[in-house]
């Protein structure tokens, strides 16, 4: 789609119009709900890969030869058609664990292997590899090998750099590098916008963090980044970086109508701009795009329905009290459904419980209520609205309305995703509304992330692009590993592919703050430590069920972004690769750093023809500016790493002008596009 016509797409994206019921009756026989999805969109496994073969990646590392060609380049799926597809809300608990719950993270069962602190010996990893024979993806590197896969490499990457760029970059990490500049940086630009001085530290901003952490305004400036990134076997994920937060008493005072109004306004017309990123991405091949949901809707309502995620998780973990992982209808009549803010209402409790038991052994799981009693039922949509006038805790009819506005929204994006072959990736965000935002992903993932079925397909139909939905997840919370194995074994249960992308996080000091100030338990790990063992854990997982699913010969084999600039976590992955004999054909493992940061280590992967990618933001600089601020605070957090990076940099300016009278015959500046880096 042309941006000229998105107006009259934005324009046809549905309005609801179904009322809200404020009570609930069931009866005691299992009840399966169905609704239509409308054009759901192939899983784009076969999207082509850069990486050849495993073999030849990780053997150059070290400099092993490869003994294996390179695999054969699979061709995208043909989309599916616009045929709704009925989706069964109460979902088929035994399909991937026999009826069998499934125990929280301290009980055995939960994840053997991937318990913390314990790392897989090689000998583990390799008796679950494929064989040699069967991998065109397997390593022939020796098990005791010790010689580093990663080498980092500065000049890979600044040797691109024009000298005006170089001494820009160094100044970029001196400022990060000096942690009280980067804490009042805030109250400084508040100060410049009060006196009318914005346009002098927007244009300091402009020429140094700006220039080198985003790819620019204009479509001409980010096309023109990715392209060069791809000139370097490095891909993209475009990003509109524009972000949104929620205000201290959106829960007790809801937003006027006008206000209401004013927000849908706002999202349809951020979402004409995500049209205009997926027109953007479609010119680079392999592109991602990501999508910030707050954009798609009111921020406070995302809050006010994610509020009974937490409250509900804690009653069914205490009414879990063996630890099994499963409550039985006592329980969860006594605990689970009386967190929930409409619980109260409800008129036959067992009814409920019916419908959440799909296969009537009298026990259920966290999953079983995720996929029973999620808001996209409207059996249990009035469980999530408050009781009362006089009460705070949960969500609005409106919001109820918004909800749909939103899901229909997302929905058009990555159906012009799909058309244009573009990836995406639904970003994480602030703790208080990442439950919903959750709950969105995994439902477009279940959309998107589907074979088509036969019926859906006509034999004359010609090849369509494809697309794949990842959702993020941010291994510096506490609950990220479960919440991560839970939708996994979601994505068994209801026959769609998984696809993630791990994260550290970052919104740390943000979090707890917010935390201490409104006395809740923080979200984030106690330590770094606990956050540097959770995201390798993590890892760990789904590498392990990569390596099962194509030694199975599954055809919905999970997908994994390792998304870290730690290169120790980056270092432990490629050794998975290896020792698990993972085909990277396809692209079911990928890395990726942020623009500007982290570059030796991106340069480095992709020499060895890694699938790397660098997540592109664009916009407006007054919309970045939180981003840009984030990143000066991310920077500053790691003193060693900034200090380390700034000597690369400065090495690279004393050489050129020791060596080559300061330009080292190097392109420059004016022949170069100004506003972005590689």
């Amino acid at each position: 789609m042309h941006p000229s016509s998105l107006p009259s797409a934005i324009a046809a994206i549905p309005r609801p119009t179904a009322t809200i019921t404020a009570r609930l009756s069931y009866s005691k026989r299992p009840l399966v709900a169905a609704y239509a999805l409308s054009s759901a969109a192939s899983r784009g496994r076969g999207i082509p890969s850069r990486a050849a073969s495993t073999a030849a990646l990780l053997a150059r590392a070290t400099g092993s030869p490869a003994t294996r060609a390179a695999g054969p380049v699979s061709s995208a799926d043909r989309a599916l058609k616009a045929a709704p597809v009925v989706v069964a809300l109460a979902g088929r608990r035994g399909v991937s664990s026999s009826g069998h719950c499934h125990p929280r993270p301290s009980a055995p069962a939960a994840a053997r292997e991937d318990t913390p602190g314990a790392e897989a010996s090689v000998a583990a990893a390799k008796a679950t590899a494929l064989p040699p024979s069967a991998s065109p993806g397997a390593a022939a590197l020796p098990p005791d090998e010790e010689a580093p896969l990663l080498r980092p490499d500065p000049t890979l990457a600044l040797g691109e750099q024009s000298m005006l760029k170089l001494m820009s970059l160094w100044l970029v990490y001196r400022a990060c590098g000096n942690t009280a500049l980067v804490r009042m940086a805030p109250s400084i630009l508040e100060l410049f916008k009060k006196l009318h001085l914005s346009w002098i530290s927007n244009a300091v901003i402009r020429r140094t963090f700006f220039a080198w952490f985003c790819a620019g305004e204009t479509e001409r400036e980010i096309v023109h980044t990715m392209r060069r990134l791809q000139e370097s076997g490095i891909g993209s994920i475009l990003d509109y970086s524009a972000e949104a937060d929620i205000g201290e008493d959106c829960a007790a005072v809801p937003a006027s109508t006008a206000a209401r109004a004013q927000a849908n306004v706002k999202a349809d017309a951020l979402a004409k701009e995500y049209f205009h990123g997926m027109h953007m991405a479609s010119q680079v091949p392999q592109a991602f795009a990501a999508l910030k949901i707050t954009g798609l809707a009111d921020p406070e309502v995302l809050y006010r329905l994610s509020m009974p995620y937490r409250p509900l998780r804690a009653a069914f973990e205490a009414a879990d009290q063996d630890g099994d992982g499963c409550v039985d209808y006592a329980q969860f009549k006594d605990s689970v459904l009386a967190a929930m803010p409409g619980g109260g209402r409800v008129a036959s409790p067992s009814g409920v419980f019916s419908m959440v038991d799909a296969n009537n052994d009298g026990l259920i799981d966290w999953v079983d209520i995720q996929m029973a009693l999620g808001i996209d039922n409207p059996l249990a949509r009035p469980l999530y609205l408050r009781s009362g006038v006089g009460s705070d805790y949960g969500a609005l009819e409106s919001d109820i309305e918004d909800y749909e506005r939103m899901i229909s929204r997302t929905r058009a994006v990555i159906q012009q995703a799909a058309a244009r072959g573009v990836r995406v990736m639904v970003d994480a965000e602030h703790s208080y509304f990442q439950p919903m935002i959750d709950h969105v992903a995994l439902a477009m993932q279940r959309e998107f992330n589907t074979p088509k079925p036969a019926l859906a397909v006509d034999a004359g139909a010609a090849p369509a692009p494809a697309t794949l939905v990842f959702n993020t997840y941010q291994m510096y919370r506490a609950d990220a590993f479960q919440r991560m194995a839970d939708d996994y074994e979601r994505a068994q249960r209801e026959g769609w592919r998984f696809a993630s992308k791990l994260v550290r996080g970052a919104y740390m000091e943000l979090e707890r703050e917010r935390a201490a100030r409104l006395a809740y338990p923080s979200p984030i790990n106690p330590t770094l430590e606990a956050s540097h063992e959770s995201y390798n854990r993590g890892v760990r997982f789904l590498m392990r069920r990569i390596a099962t699913a194509q030694k199975n010969g599954d055809s919905m084999v999970p997908a994994l972004f390792v998304a870290t600039h730690n290169n120790e976590s980056i270092e432990r992955a490629m050794r998975l690769v290896r020792d698990l004999g993972i085909d990277l054909s396809g692209e079911p493992v990928m890395f990726g750093q942020l623009l500007g940061m982290q570059d030796a280590t991106s340069y480095a992967l992709a020499k060895l023809s890694l699938p790397i990618y660098k997540y592109v933001p664009y916009g407006g600089l007054d919309e970045v500016l939180p981003y840009l601020i984030r990143r000066a605070q991310e920077n500053s957090a790691v003193a060693d790493a900034i200090t380390k990076e700034s000597s690369f940099v400065l090495r690279e300016i004393m050489r050129r002008i020791v060596g080559a009278g300061g330009n080292g015959g190097r392109k420059d500046q004016s022949t170069v596009e100004s506003t972005s880096s590689v």
